[in-house]
């Protein structure tokens, strides 16, 4: 019997994995997820960075952006063109290793007519909900959470139908003085 144990333990093995390989409907659930992650990748992805120099900085230039000046690693991020009603994510990256306190980054859209400056001015005094004035929610198209250092955050949103320029700012508090802002160009 001893030296059958090897092969007894290979078939025993074998007989386990096949068996707790797991169900019919597992197997589907997970084809089905594939498809929704197929699905949500035809979204147009910009992967951005926020950085400790209060700036949205990306890899390198991408087809329906338009960059700056090289910041370490990354270029600032000055513009992003879009389609009328283009579907868009953002997915946001902080790199830092400032608590969260002192070094957040969001990304907010705000529509056309929104007066950036007074909408980062009232948003450092939003601290309880996140530096989002709720008084100005009116004036925000799209936004993320804030996200401290090693964090992502995302947000998809439709770029709306009227052409014409539309501001992004961060609005945690200081980073828009900063320069922490940049253009969404809506175009045909």
């Amino acid at each position: 019997m001893t030296r059958f144990a090897p092969y007894l333990f290979s078939l025993m093995l074998l007989f386990v994995t096949a068996c707790g390989g797991g169900s019919e409907q597992q197997a589907e659930d997970q084809t089905a997820e594939t498809e929704v992650t197929e699905q949500a990748d035809d979204i147009r992805t910009i992967e951005v960075v926020g950085i400790d120099r209060m700036k949205f900085v990306v890899d390198g230039q991408e087809e329906g952006i338009t960059t700056g000046e090289k910041m370490g690693d990354y270029v600032l991020l000055k513009t992003i063109s879009a389609e009328p009603g283009e579907e868009i994510r953002i997915r946001l990256h902080t790199e830092s290793d400032l608590p969260a306190s002192a070094m957040a980054h969001n990304f907010i859209l705000l529509t056309m007519n929104a007066d950036a400056a007074a909408f980062a001015n009232a948003a450092s005094k939003a601290r309880d909900n996140d530096y989002i004035p709720t008084d100005l929610e009116d004036q925000i198209i799209a936004h993320t959470d804030l996200a401290a250092g090693g964090e992502t955050v995302e947000v998809t949103f439709t770029a709306p139908e009227k052409t014409g320029e539309y501001e992004y700012i961060c609005s945690f508090p200081g980073h828009y003085s900063g320069g922490m802002k940049g253009i969404l160009n809506v175009e045909e």
